[in-house]
C-alpha cells in the first residue's frame, strides 16, 4: 500500500509526525519557525529527532509555495497564542494578531499549489470558536469559508484529551478536510 505523502506546517517538536508515521504516512517536508525568537528550540528538537533533510526553519511567510513538494496531506497545529487562554479573551487578536495571521500562510499554500493536497488535518485551541470577543466565532467562520472557497469540504470537532486517558483537560479543535475534486 502506498503511503500518503505529508507536508507538516508549524511542526513544533513533531507530535503530528510521530502519530502519522505510526499510521503508515510519510512526512516528506516540514517547517518549524518561531517568530521573535533567536534560538529556535522547537526546530532544533525536531531536527535532532527526525534529521535536517526536508526540514525548513524559515518563516513560513517567506517560504515560496513552489519550494514545498507535492503532498497528499497538509497538517499543522497553527499558532494559537492569539486565541489561547494565555491571553484574556478581550485582548486576544485572533486572525489579525502577530501569530494569528499565520493562518493565511496555510491559505496561501493551498491556493497557490497547482495540485493542491487532497486532505487537510489542522489543529488549534478550542477558544478559536469564540474569537474575536466582539464578534464571537468570526475567525473560525472565516477559516471555514476560505477553505470552502478553495474547494475543501471540512468537518471539525473539539476533542478533550482527558476523555482519552490523558491526565489533563486539554481541549483542541481538529479540522479534517478533503478536496472536493477527490
Amino acid at each position: 500500500m502506498n503511503k500518503l505523502k505529508v507536508a507538516e506546517l508549524f511542526a513544533g517538536v513533531g507530535g503530528f509526525r510521530l502519530g502519522l508515521e505510526k499510521s503508515n504516512f510519510e512526512v516528506i517536508w516540514s517547517n518549524q519557525w518561531e517568530p521573535s525568537t533567536k534560538k529556535q528550540h522547537a526546530s532544533l528538537v525536531y531536527e535532532n529527532r527526525f534529521g535536517k533533510d526536508n526540514h525548513s526553519n524559515i518563516d513560513i511567510e517567506q517560504v515560496k509555495t513552489s519550494e514545498i513538494p507535492y503532498h497528499d496531506l497538509l497538517v499543522g497545529g497553527f499558532p494559537c497564542q492569539d486565541y489561547s487562554v494565555a491571553t484574556t479573551l478581550h485582548n486576544s487578536k485572533g486572525l489579525i494578531g502577530k501569530k494569528g495571521v499565520l493562518w493565511w500562510s496555510i491559505h496561501r499554500i493551498l491556493k497557490e499549489k497547482k495540485n493542491p493536497p487532497k486532505y487537510l488535518f489542522l489543529e488549534n485551541v478550542d477558544r478559536l470558536l469564540k474569537s474575536p470577543v466582539k464578534q464571537r466565532g468570526r475567525d473560525f467562520a472565516v477559516m471555514l469559508k476560505s477553505l470552502d472557497e478553495l474547494g475543501y469540504a471540512v468537518e471539525w470537532r473539539v476533542i478533550n484529551a482527558a476523555e482519552y486517558g490523558m491526565p489533563q483537560r486539554r481541549r483542541r479543535i481538529f479540522f479534517i478536510g478533503y478536496h472536493k475534486s477527490t
